[in-house]
């Protein structure tokens, strides 16, 4: 489920296995035997991929085909990005991430 998940994500937000290698720091046929279930991935890859896709860790193992086709429908497309772009898309993510986290704590109380 994790590697379809990551390859349908990736696909659907036009990213090439050689951008999200590049972003991850490994090699496009790295990034090719996640996506086939070749290769275990580490935790931390998965975290960063998360904040990339703008989704939740959990939702990469779970199986919700509506869900992705909304996150698709609203997604960053990834035409013609350097190398620095994604580094600078998932920092913004991961801010707009920890905004949310923090209202929705601070709303419960």
């Amino acid at each position: 489920m994790l590697s379809r998940n990551i390859r349908s994500l990736r696909e659907s937000l036009g990213y090439t296995q050689a951008q999200i290698g590049n972003y991850l720091g490994i090699t496009a046929s790295a990034v090719n035997q996640y996506e086939n279930d070749a290769r275990a991935i580490p935790a931390e890859t998965i975290s960063k991929l998360a904040i990339l896709f703008n989704v939740e860790e959990h939702e990469l193992y779970q199986e919700n085909p509506q869900q992705q086709q909304i996150l698709s429908a609203f997604a960053f497309r990834a035409n013609e990005l350097v190398d620095e772009d994604l580094k600078s898309i998932m920092a913004f993510k991961k801010i707009v991430l920890n905004y949310f986290h923090l209202s929705e704590a601070l709303s419960h109380e």
